[in-house]
């Protein structure tokens, strides 16, 4: 009996063991959109030109949308001081398929716990990209070109 339970807690421990072995792998497959893509998309309706910058790496899209011509208000800190105005910044995340379709998410953080979403989508080429906006009460279109 006791060979017994001490081969069943052998093989419990070797099993886990055994399992780690096949480990994921960390390789990311590149993609011909791979690379930093700079635009800007014009004003629409209410809402102000917006600058952006995308960095895709194996399909996957990071970036950043602000708006550098748009009054803001101006801070005043608790002691009443003035305070450099905050940016209008979007971030921008989401996924370009094989095919060059592309889809995304823009969240702008605003005053105190106020968001506005956004979602992009739009078609990848060799050399542009061109995405057009909605959600956010503004529909935008923006092309992109590789940038540095």
């Amino acid at each position: 009996m006791k060979r017994f339970l001490f081969a069943v807690v052998l093989l419990a421990a070797a099993v886990p063991a055994i399992a780690q072995q096949l480990a994921p792998t960390d390789r990311i497959v590149a993609s011909p959109f791979d690379g930093t893509w700079v635009g800007t998309a014009p004003a629409s309706g209410s809402c102000a030109v917006l600058t952006i910058r995308l960095s895709i790496e194996g399909g996957a899209v990071d970036g950043t949308a602000s708006e550098p011509d748009s009054p803001r208000a101006a801070v005043t800190g608790k002691k009443g001081e003035a305070l450099p105005v905050p940016p209008a910044l979007w971030q921008l995340h989401g996924r370009v398929q094989s095919d060059g379709t592309v889809k995304l998410v823009g969240l702008r953080a605003m005053k105190e716990r106020n968001r506005q979403n956004a979602s992009w989508s739009g078609r990848a080429e060799a050399n542009a990209i061109s995405l057009t906006e909605s959600g956010a009460g503004c529909s935008r279109a923006a092309t992109l070109s590789r940038g540095r």
